[in-house]
C-alpha cells in the first residue's frame, strides 16, 4: 500500500461542507466515490480539517492509501475527471507512512472576503455588511490581542468533546483592495466557528468603536455576552496549510 497526499481547491457553496453526512452531498463523499471508482475499492481520506457548508478551500490537503501502479499525476487527472468541476486537484505526491494530513499540519491559515459594494455574483464567496462601520486601524489594533498562545473556548463551539481549547495565533492581517477587505489569520489549530466568531467580533468591535483590548477582556473572562456576531460562511477560505 502506498500513501498518497493531494492538494486540492473547492467551491463550498454546492455542498453541505466536508463531512460525510446521510442525505446530503457533501466533499468527502464525492472524492472518496471517485477514489472507489479509480481504485476499485473503498478509499478513504483524511483531511488537513474539515469545513462547514459554504465554506471554500483554495489549498486543502488529504492523504489516502492505495494499492496501485499509477503515477500520481495520472491520479490526478483520473480523480479530476470524475469529480465535479467544483473541485479541482491540484497536485499528488508520495507521502512518508508516518506522515498525516491532520496531525502533520504546523499550521493553517483562513482568508475572510467583505465586499465594499454588494455584488450578486460575489453572494456566495463574500459577506457584505453595509450596516457595519469598518476601520482598519481598529481592526488591526483589536486582532493584535490575538497574537499568541491563549483559550479560545469561548470562540468556539461544540468544545465539550476537546481535550483542548487552547490556540497558538501565529499572525493576523487585515487589508483592502478597491473591492474588498480581506481578513487573514494563521495559528496551530481552529475549532469549529472559531474563525467566523472572531470576524464578527472584530467587526462588532470597530462597528461600536470598542477599545481594541476588547478582546484582550474577551479571552480573560470567556464571556459570551461580550462577543459579536458568527459572521456568515460564504466569505470563509481555507487558504494554506503548512506542513
Amino acid at each position: 500500500m502506498i500513501k498518497f497526499l493531494i492538494r486540492f481547491c473547492y467551491d463550498g457553496h454546492p455542498f453541505h461542507g466536508w463531512q460525510i453526512q446521510k442525505d446530503a452531498l457533501t466533499i468527502q463523499h464525492v472524492m472518496e466515490k471517485a477514489l472507489a471508482q479509480i481504485f476499485k475499492t473503498e478509499t478513504p481520506l483524511t483531511v488537513s480539517g474539515r469545513t462547514d457548508a459554504g465554506v471554500h478551500a483554495l489549498n486543502q490537503y488529504a492523504h489516502f492509501t492505495a494499492e496501485t501502479r499509477m503515477e500520481p499525476e495520472n491520479i490526478v487527472a483520473a480523480i479530476n475527471s470524475i469529480v465535479p468541476k467544483a473541485i479541482h486537484i491540484k497536485e499528488c505526491a508520495i507521502a512518508d507512512d508516518d506522515f498525516h494530513a491532520r496531525f502533520s499540519a504546523k499550521s493553517r491559515t483562513y482568508m475572510y472576503k467583505i465586499m465594499k459594494e454588494f455584488s450578486p455574483f460575489e453572494r456566495f464567496y463574500a459577506s457584505y455588511f453595509p450596516q457595519k462601520n469598518i476601520s482598519l486601524p481598529l481592526l488591526r489594533k483589536a486582532s493584535e490581542y490575538l497574537l499568541g498562545t491563549h483559550d479560545f473556548n469561548v470562540f468556539a463551539q461544540d468544545t465539550s468533546q476537546l481535550p483542548s481549547t487552547v490556540c497558538t495565533i501565529d499572525s493576523t492581517e487585515w487589508n483592502e483592495t478597491n473591492t474588498h477587505f480581506i481578513f487573514k489569520i494563521s495559528a496551530n489549530r481552529f475549532m469549529h466557528n472559531m474563525v467566523r466568531r472572531l470576524v464578527g467580533t472584530l467587526l462588532h468591535i470597530s462597528h461600536e468603536g470598542l477599545e481594541p483590548d476588547h478582546i484582550k477582556k474577551i479571552l480573560s473572562t470567556q464571556d459570551y455576552s461580550l462577543l459579536g456576531m458568527t459572521a456568515p460562511p460564504q466569505g470563509l477560505y481555507l487558504f494554506e496549510v503548512t506542513y
